[in-house]
């Protein structure tokens, strides 16, 4: 905090000590890395901090909004964050470059920032290198995303070392809050944290009748479950093919944890189908999940199982469930993709209930090192879907979460250099279209041309993690794993 502090007087003292040019040229438009052109914010946000790209001697901005005006000179643009909530309290941010070359200066061509609704201030995500690489550093980070500031969460370097290994992943959390909060531990002290009612535990989800511990989880908004995927997953990397990593299940079925209870009960286990990534409804009274048929599992494993049939797909499906008896409706198929030769994963409805987003690539679940992942919006309200052209770009486009409001949208892609993901911001402003999106704003522009780590699971809360690192890593070490009972699903036909 007190290097915060002590950076903006000086940034406050160049603007003040800038003169704007006064005799000029007119130039084209400006090219800034990340792109800030012309994009919608939330009027919390951070600052939007950014190099200008373009080859010159000097160069001086002024960013103005109504009858705030801040000049900055330099090639980087780094806005002092008292004068950006000046500036950030009025509707639209006109930013105009100037650049100086042996010819004289030019006033380049003004863009435009528009500020609109605030946007939930936290935001969690996994920092994990590229799993080609090593996974000895993996990290769950919250980002202050009005500010620069940023904590770890967990880190599996807090308990592992040497060539010991720890993966963690999947956290989650219940209605925008962090009172409950889960995420995994796999290999050393293995488990499924959780931390919910003020308590920690650590649990096995393995039971003798479900094929793995829980995997990919959605809490329930209304009562104490959480619903689960469970699978048996593999993964291989390629050296030539563009998509350099593919993860896939040779079995997949999903569960319901009844935390008060402590037990496991089976929500989907049909033989023939691989079902995963499940996600509740607001009212908790549906569950949307995506599946691929297999046919006969035993011909399948036969033939290689997932490892030989690369062209898996998924569908989309929806199964109604009654909260208060934990009974169960017959599942329903909303999108046949594999009739399109297209496959589902990640559907995700928002806070509202009226849309669902989701990726769609051309085979397989694991979307997020598929370069034919695209984004998709459903309307629920008549079930008819579009591609979101608005967000997608020609790489990786995969995880992505609501803001607690519903006007905002965390997603990750491969669009800056096709190997690392980051992490994009959207709003949207009308019925189910969206603005163009930007970068997540780093304190430093030129953050993620270096940071060679990729960020994922981004999820949005209203308030900061309650438990420190290093209580979470002091439980973790002292704790084993505790057994979950299984229950028989109840059905309603």
């Amino acid at each position: 905090m007190k290097k915060i502090l002590s950076y903006f007087p000086f940034l406050i003292i160049l603007a003040a000590c800038s003169s704007q040019p006064k005799d000029f040229a007119t130039g084209a438009d400006v090219r800034i890395y990340p792109d800030f052109t012309d994009i919608t914010i939330p009027s919390n946000i951070a600052p939007v901090n950014f190099m200008i790209k373009d080859s010159a001697l000097k160069y001086f901005t002024i960013l103005e909004s109504e009858d705030v005006k801040v000049k900055i000179s330099g090639q980087k643009v780094c806005i002092p964050i008292r004068k950006w909530r000046q500036l950030t309290s009025n509707d639209r941010i006109t930013v105009t470059v100037f650049e100086k070359s042996i010819d004289g200066w030019k006033k380049m061509k003004p863009f435009s920032i528009d500020v609109s609704n605030e946007i939930d201030p936290y935001l969690t995500y996994r920092i994990i290198p590229p799993s080609f690489e090593s996974y000895q550093n993996i990290s769950i980070t919250q980002r202050n995303i009005t500010s620069f500031k940023e904590k770890k969460v967990y880190s599996n370097s807090m308990v592992a070392s040497g060539t010991t290994t720890q993966c963690i992943n999947c956290h989650s959390f219940k209605n925008w809050r962090t009172d409950n909060m889960q995420f995994h531990i796999r290999q050393l002290l293995g488990g499924t944290v959780l931390f919910t009612k003020g308590r920690l535990s650590k649990l096995n989800l393995k039971t003798e009748k479900t094929i793995s511990a829980g995997v990919y989880p959605s809490w329930h908004p209304t009562h104490d479950y959480i619903a689960y995927s469970t699978n048996k997953t593999f993964q291989n990397i390629h050296t030539i093919n563009t998509n350099r990593v593919e993860v896939f299940d040779d079995e997949s079925d999903l569960i319901l944890y009844n935390v008060t209870d402590n037990s496991i009960s089976i929500i989907e286990n049909d033989s023939t189908e691989l079902e995963c990534y499940p996600n509740w409804t607001p009212d908790g009274k549906t569950l949307y999940y995506v599946s691929a048929h297999i046919g006969n599992p035993t011909q399948f494993k036969s033939n290689g199982g997932a490892v030989s049939n690369l062209d898996i797909r998924y569908n989309l499906f929806s199964k109604a469930f009654e909260p208060d008896t934990r009974t169960w409706s017959k599942k329903k198929i909303v999108i046949h993709a594999d009739s399109l030769q297209k496959s589902i994963t990640l559907p995700r409805v928002s806070p509202d209930g009226r849309w669902l987003m989701f990726a769609m690539g051309n085979q397989g679940v694991f979307h997020i090192w598929h370069k034919d992942s695209e984004l998709y919006l459903m309307d629920l309200n008549d079930n008819s879907y579009r591609c979101l052209n608005e967000i997608n770009s020609p790489d990786v486009e995969s995880y992505h979460s609501w803001s607690s409001n519903g006007k905002w949208v965390v997603f990750s892609s491969r669009r800056e250099d096709g190997f690392y993901t980051r992490l994009y911001l959207a709003y949207m402003y009308d019925n189910g279209f969206f603005s163009k999106p930007f970068l997540l704003p780093q304190k430093d522009p030129e953050f993620s041309n270096k940071f060679m780590y990729s960020f994922n699971i981004p999820e949005f809360t209203i308030e900061p993690v309650k438990i420190s690192a290093k209580t979470l890593a002091s439980f973790i070490k002292k704790n084993e794993a505790s057994p979950v009972s299984f229950e028989q699903k109840k059905e309603n036909e």
